[in-house]
């Protein structure tokens, strides 16, 4: 019994030195940060961006949020990004708190922790925001996200336009990380669509695939086994651009183009040169610069108010081969005003 509690204080005194070491690191780079340039302007506050997934569209929104702060007078850092070690949303969270951070926006991961650990932060008086996936019993303060009826019904919608005669195959691939409750909903709402808008001699069998989509390699193994099965689906529905990456890839090897219809999600470089070659028919985006904004009004609020909305909506669009010059146009453009404003 000794022996159990003498390693269970050695493990807690493990934990507590790696906390203080990564915050001590942390701090020191904040002070570089502060004296290594005049052009650096000092802050009200400091925020703490935490998320594991380091894709494209949380670059994005990282980088539309960082905007945000500084033009309202904080500053906002990416905690654990560069770091050494591999470390979960719930030890960021802890590391944030440990920073005395004045605010938190977190992307959720599948650590089963994170609940504990936002709690823990409001508790000690630092207001969270999660976005894009909902953690309701965990303490944050407000959800910026799409909403899941909304998604379902879009989805739902391109579904339609893109069933042929008879039955159809359709394979929706979910994120491990996934709230499963959010992805039954998505789900339900697609299935309800197709039951209301579907013309007669047409129907579906939706399936769904969970993918691990912190690695390349689970989505391209789950991507490649369902093209290459007896069992292909006439349309793959992707939820992140990871799988929608993967997705585009496995066509043009597998020279399945034009006999699986993938419905993607994000717009990188490559899923917008697919839409310009007509490889896939349509991606769903989002406003990264409308969900940064509404994160910082989120957090600012709260400290200012002490209480905010718990859920803010950020909108979904589609993007076809039809409409993808229009987008660049209109992405170059908006660029363009950032950079001088």
């Amino acid at each position: 019994m000794k022996r159990l509690v003498y390693l269970m204080i050695i493990l807690l005194g493990m934990g507590g030195i790696l906390v203080t070491g990564l915050v001590l690191l942390y701090q020191n780079r904040a002070k570089e940060l502060d004296v290594s340039a005049d052009s650096v302007s000092s802050y009200d506050r400091h925020y703490l961006f935490v998320s594991t997934d380091e894709s494209q569209m949380l670059r994005d929104i990282y980088n539309q949020t960082a905007a945000s702060c500084e033009a309202s007078g904080a500053y906002l850092e990416w905690c654990g990004k560069d770091m050494p070690g591999d470390y979960s949303a719930a030890d960021c969270v802890d590391i944030s708190v440990a920073m005395k951070a004045d605010g938190i926006i977190v992307f959720p991961d599948s650590s089963t922790d994170l609940n504990a650990a936002i709690t823990r932060a409001y508790d000690a008086g630092i207001p969270v925001v999660t976005i894009l996936r909902d953690l309701p019993s965990s303490g944050r303060v407000s959800y910026i996200g799409v909403s899941n009826y909304q998604m379902g019904d879009l989805y739902g919608g391109h579904l339609l336009s893109l069933l042929h005669n008879g039955n159809n195959e359709v394979c929706l691939l979910t994120d491990s990380a996934d709230p499963e409750n959010e992805t039954q909903l998505i789900y339900t709402q697609m299935v309800q669509a197709i039951r209301n808008g579907a013309p007669s001699g047409k129907s579906m069998e939706l399936r769904m695939e969970s993918v691990d989509s912190r690695t390349d390699f689970d989505a391209e193994e789950v991507i490649r086994d369902l093209l290459l099965g007896k069992d292909r689906p006439d349309i793959l529905i992707c939820l992140n651009s990871v799988q929608t990456e993967c997705a585009i890839q496995a066509l043009i090897e597998y020279n399945l183009v034009g006999q699986v219809q993938v419905i993607g999600y994000y717009v990188t470089d490559q899923i917008l040169q697919a839409l310009r070659q007509d490889l896939i028919p349509v991606t769903m985006t989002i406003d990264t610069g409308s969900l940064g904004e509404d994160c910082v009004q989120a957090l600012d609020e709260y400290l200012q108010l002490g209480r905010v909305s718990s859920y803010y909506n950020i909108a979904l669009s589609g993007i076809t081969p039809m409409t993808v010059e229009k987008y660049e146009k209109e992405h170059e453009a908006n660029r363009r005003k950032e950079e001088k404003g």
